[in-house]
C-alpha cells in the first residue's frame, strides 16, 4: 500500500505538527486519564500551567524535527506503510521520553517510575490526531485520483490525447512543461539533489536534461509510460533494457544504448523491475 502524497508535503506537515501541539493542549486541559498516577497527577494539576504548555513545545519541536528529517529522506525515496508507522511509533516515543524527562526533573520523580504511564497518556491522545492526518491524506489523495481520471476521460471525449499519444510531458516543481519528447527516446532518469537528469536520445546523439523537480514528483508521469523505478536515484525505460544481469553487489540493468552504463536495481524495486521486464512486449 502506497503512502499518501500529501503526507511527503511540507505544507501538510506544518499543518499537522502545529494542529497536534494544539491538539494535545486542548485534550489535557479537558481531560487527562492519569493510569495510577494519583500523586504525580495532583502535581500535574498543581503545576498545569506552567508544565502543559512546556510538554506541548516539547512535543511541538520533537514532531517537527521528525518531519523535516522525514522529507528529508523521501526527497528522492519513498517509503512503505509499516516504515511510515514505525516511524511514527518512534517519533511519539521519543515525545514521551522527552516529556517524561522534563516531568520527572521538575517534579521531582523517578524517571523509569514515570515513563510508563507518559508514554501511555501521550499514545492514548494522539492516536486521535494522528489518525485524523492519515485519514484526511488518504481522502485528498484519492479525490486527486478521481480528478485527474475524470480530466483524462474529458481529454479523451474530445481527442485531445492524440497530439501526445506517443510522448511524454516533463513538468518542473511547479507544473510547467519543460520537456516533450517521445516516449521510446528516453532511455533513464536520475536524481541529482532538487533536479532530474533526463537521458534521452536525439538525433541519434545521447541528450541529457536537467529537470527542476524529484523523482518524486514525476512519479506519476513515468509511472504512465514504460519508465520505472528501479533505484531510489533511478527510473529507466524497460525498452532500453537489454537483460538484467545479477551480480555479487546486486543486479544491474544492462542498456541497449552504447556509451550508457548499466543502471543499478535496489533490492526494494527488484521484484517490481524484473516481472514488467518479462512481462515487457
Amino acid at each position: 500500500m502506497k503512502i499518501p502524497k500529501t503526507i511527503y508535503s511540507l505544507k501538510s506537515n506544518v499543518m499537522f505538527v502545529v494542529g497536534l501541539a494544539l491538539f494535545v493542549m486542548l485534550f489535557a486541559v479537558i481531560y487527562t486519564p492519569s493510569y495510577n498516577m494519583a500523586e504525580s497527577s495532583a502535581q500535574w494539576y498543581k503545576h498545569e500551567g506552567l508544565c502543559l504548555p512546556i510538554c506541548c513545545a516539547i512535543i511541538l519541536m520533537v514532531t517537527a524535527l521528525s518531519r523535516f528529517l522525514l522529507l528529508f529522506y523521501t526527497r528522492t525515496s519513498r517509503i512503505r506503510e509499516g516504515e511510515y508507522l514505525l516511524w511514527q511509533f518512534c517519533e511519539v516515543s521519543v515525545s514521551g521520553i522527552f516529556c517524561t524527562l522534563f516531568l520527572s526533573l521538575y517534579l521531582h520523580h523517578s524517571f523509569f517510575s514515570l515513563l510508563p504511564s507518559v508514554i501511555l497518556i501521550y499514545i492514548s491522545i494522539a492516536v486521535y490526531p494522528y489518525a485524523f492526518y492519515w485519514l484526511l491524506s488518504e481522502r485528498i489523495d484519492r479525490d486527486q485520483r478521481i480528478a485527474n481520471a475524470q480530466r483524462t476521460i474529458m481529454a479523451l471525449r474530445r481527442g485531445d490525447d492524440q497530439e501526445d499519444k506517443g510522448t511524454i510531458r516533463f513538468v518542473d516543481d511547479k507544473g510547467n512543461v519543460k520537456l516533450i519528447v517521445s516516449t521510446d527516446r528516453v532511455i533513464t532518469i536520475e536524481s541529482a539533489g532538487n533536479y532530474v537528469n533526463i537521458l534521452y536520445e536525439n538525433n541519434n546523439k545521447l541528450t541529457r536534461y536537467s529537470l527542476r523537480n524529484t523523482l518524486k514528483g514525476i512519479e506519476e508521469i513515468c509511472d504512465s509510460h514504460s519508465l520505472v523505478r528501479c533505484h531510489r536515484s533511478y527510473f529507466v525505460n524497460l525498452h532500453k533494457v537489454k537483460l538484467l544481469r545479477k551480480e555479487s553487489d546486486g543486479v544491474y540493468a544492462e542498456i541497449d544504448v552504447e556509451g550508457v552504463n548499466d543502471i543499478p536495481v535496489s533490492k526494494s524495486y527488484a521484484a517490481d523491475v524484473m516481472q514488467r521486464f518479462s512481462g515487457k512486449k
